[in-house]
């Protein structure tokens, strides 16, 4: 687990997921603007000066942890040195560090080009082996430290690159030269990646461990060739890149400082020097690089890094912020964020349903409106939304693909608070008394979320829908209307029980999925038990009934007339 950070002009070093164990990364919890756990180079969070001895830092600007150890090293760029911090006294509140590289000791903070000292150290990373690298920017090299969590205070670096040997500095744009190099990150295949920032590229190392001193790379992004080093604008350029990283599905991130955007090349293994990039987060396309404080924008970007969920972090440095992007990978260029840290939240910006993880019930699907209009007495309407079959399983973000979760994203005039879980891939909404969690679950939101409980409407479509007839005859007097779309019944399933609830159905004339005559038997069923439901049918649709219906604003004016007697 490592974190790559940049905090210019900061002097604390903030961490919120150094407190949690590799294996639970991935599946932290998070929230917008949550606080951190704990804070080295100051004894508290509202301290900030700057010094040079064990406990103090000026300018740090990169973390890492040794997967082997568990230990914490520290880009300390000011004091050009790099702190190492015990696997225990990295959780301790301003404890001091254990050992120093760069330094002979504590308290000296010069620079120098030797095996042994730093100029401008900016980024860290220790890779499976424990082999720490670093980036040593106006030295032009990265530096690698072998067995880092061994070695003793002021200890030799065991390889250069970017530099023939320990006491060289020129800057070039060859293959074996570098001009300011940056970011740093080692993959599971042994390969090195490094952001060669004002040479504008992205140079790539094959066999990291068995390099040599000087040895030439093998791969570039930004640039056709090594031997150019212009900047640009496009899918194919970049502009003072910062930070690297590699997902677990071979897409390499890279995030630019000058462009203000992240860019991601698809399965780069594959591609050839100087290939396009396949996506873009921050900047709407590939030709425009705005500063934006927004959800989908950014300001100059100095970091990224990503989990093994799939989300991707950036550091938004002059917006003074960590943007989070679930599912980054599949998300379309100038996605907007699903989290961030740093800011108390994204102002007036787009709202996006948040998931939520709920071992004891059901994930879900979480929209928190900020239209007031429906509030009473402090209290909003909730809608449970119920999927298709085809958005079974363990993955949330497919919840979104379709029906009124679809919609929802940006929607910042709709004043419900929506619900929508997703039903596992073994079992359907009306099947395996799936209902049980359900209803556990609207005890959950009730009592997390400022909720009417006088209003609570239910809809859902095709299997959703199926599922919203049989969880309001179960529990007939939690909701004020139901709105079930492209639906029919099971066998003995006594519709008279929900005879009094207003509802209001939709399906499609040519529905070759669920014939239309089912539906039109359940209004029936209903109209002869004495209820009153309204029923819509589209003369000509197939079986996608909802898109149109959840497109439409008379349907929730509707459901805001309805409420529990």
């Amino acid at each position: 687990m490592k974190i790559i950070c940049h905090l210019k002009s900061l002097l604390v070093l903030l961490f919120f997921f150094l407190s949690l164990p590799a294996s639970l990364f991935a599946q932290s919890p998070l929230i917008n603007n949550m606080p951190a756990t704990g804070v080295l180079g100051q004894l508290d969070f509202i301290s900030g000066s700057s010094g040079t001895t064990s406990s103090k830092l000026n300018a740090p600007s990169g973390v890492a942890v040794d997967p082997t150890t568990g230990k914490l090293f520290v880009a300390d760029r000011y004091n050009n040195r790099i702190l190492r911090w015990s696997s225990s006294d990295k959780m301790i509140d301003g404890s001091p560090a254990e050992a120093v590289f760069g330094q002979l000791d504590f308290n000296t903070s010069t620079s120098g080009l030797s095996a042994s000292k730093f100029n401008d150290p900016l980024r860290v990373f220790v890779d499976s082996s424990g082999n720490l690298w670093v980036s040593d920017y106006l030295n032009n090299r990265i530096l690698r430290f072998d067995n880092a969590s061994t070695k003793p205070s002021g200890s030799a670096a065991d390889l250069v690159l970017g530099q023939a040997g320990f006491t060289v500095n020129t800057s070039g744009t060859t293959v074996n030269k570098m001009k300011g190099p940056v970011g740093i990150y080692v993959d599971g295949n042994d390969r090195l990646w490094i952001t060669d920032r004002l040479n504008h590229r992205v140079l790539r190392f094959d066999n990291a461990s068995t390099l040599t001193n000087g040895a030439n790379a093998d791969f570039v992004l930004g640039q056709s060739d090594f031997n150019t080093g212009t900047s640009g604008l496009s899918s194919t350029k970049m502009n003072r890149p910062m930070g690297v990283y590699l997902d677990k599905e071979d897409n390499l991130w890279v995030c630019e400082d000058d462009n203000k955007r992240a860019i991601r090349f698809d399965s780069v293994s594959t591609k050839l020097n100087g290939a396009s990039a396949d996506g873009v987060l921050g900047q709407p396309d590939f030709t425009t690089n705005l500063i934006n404080y927004s959800r989908n924008g950014v300001g100059n970007l100095r970091g990224v890094y990503g989990d093994e969920a799939g989300r991707i972090y950036l550091v938004d440095e002059s917006n003074h912020r960590i943007l989070i992007f679930n599912h980054a990978s599949s998300q379309p260029n100038g996605a907007f964020a699903d989290y961030v840290l740093g800011q108390p939240d994204f102002g007036s910006d787009p709202i996006i349903q948040q998931e939520i993880f709920d071992p004891s019930t059901l994930n879900y699907l979480l929209f928190t409106p900020r239209d007031s209009s429906a509030v009473e007495n402090g209290k909003f309407p909730l809608i449970l939304s119920l999927h298709g079959i085809g958005e079974r399983g363990e993955d949330l973000w497919r919840v979104k693909g379709d029906g009124l979760p679809k919609i929802l994203d940006g929607k910042n005039d709709f004043p419900f608070i929506v619900v929508s879980p997703q039903c596992p891939s073994t079992t359907e909404w009306y099947y395996d008394r799936t209902d049980i969690k359900i209803n556990k679950l609207i005890d959950s939101v009730i009592a997390r979320y400022p909720i009417d409980t006088n209003r609570i409407y239910l809809t859902g479509f095709s299997m959703g829908g199926i599922g919203t007839l049989d969880l309001a005859i179960r529990y007939p007097n939690r909701f004020a209307a139901l709105m079930p779309i492209a639906f029919r019944i099971e066998d003995g399933w006594n519709l008279c029980t929900i005879k009094d609830i207003p509802l209001w159905g939709f399906h499609g004339q040519h529905d070759p999925i669920i014939p239309l005559y089912k539906a039109q038997s359940v209004i029936t069923t209903l109209t002869n038990c004495g209820g009153s439901p309204l029923f819509t049918i589209y003369s000509d649709l197939f079986h996608d009934a909802w898109t149109r219906t959840y497109n439409n604003p008379a349907v929730f004016n509707w459901l805001l007339t309805k409420r529990l007697e």
